[in-house]
């Protein structure tokens, strides 16, 4: 079940950030995600549209949304990845949004694969201040996939 989170939701959320960003992001010290952590939790969390992926009372993933249309944050556990609860929560939001964008480290070789792989486009590249690693700015929106070709090798 996909809901929109609630206050009592924060510290699992929180939890499955940490361990989903140490995961996916070990190109950047531990240190780092750890010191974020405060952060997530007192101003990104309660300023931003989040939803959970709830099975048997568990929170499994979640999906949260800066000014209605830029997903900031998309984590699964780690434990449950492959199980297209990501692909779940994007169908979800996909219903709600006619357009949709994010930020994807460029070492995240799997997120990109994930992301293009439900059709999101690659429009931009930039390097992300705090962490000085370079990101991909990627977009979805209703019917983008439509008449797209690949022009050059890598092309999403």
């Amino acid at each position: 079940m996909i809901r929109r989170a609630t206050l009592g939701d924060t510290d699992k959320i929180c939890g499955l950030w940490l361990e989903a960003s140490l995961q996916a992001h070990d190109f950047i010290s531990e240190d780092y995600w750890r010191r974020m952590l405060p952060g997530i939790k007192r101003d990104y969390l309660p300023n931003s549209e989040t939803y959970v992926f709830v099975d048997k009372h568990q929170i499994k993933g979640f999906l949260s949304l800066l000014d209605g249309k830029h997903i900031g944050a998309l984590f699964v556990a780690p434990r449950y990845q492959r199980a297209k609860i990501g692909t779940k929560l994007l169908r979800y939001i996909r219903r709600k949004k006619p357009q949709i964008s994010l930020n994807v480290f460029v070492q995240n070789k799997g997120a990109i694969a994930f992301y293009q792989k439900n059709d999101f486009k690659v429009i931009g590249e930039q390097i992300e201040p705090s962490t000085k690693e370079k990101e991909l700015l990627m977009c979805w929106a209703i019917g983008c996939k439509n008449g797209f070709q690949k022009r050059f090798k890598g092309d999403s």
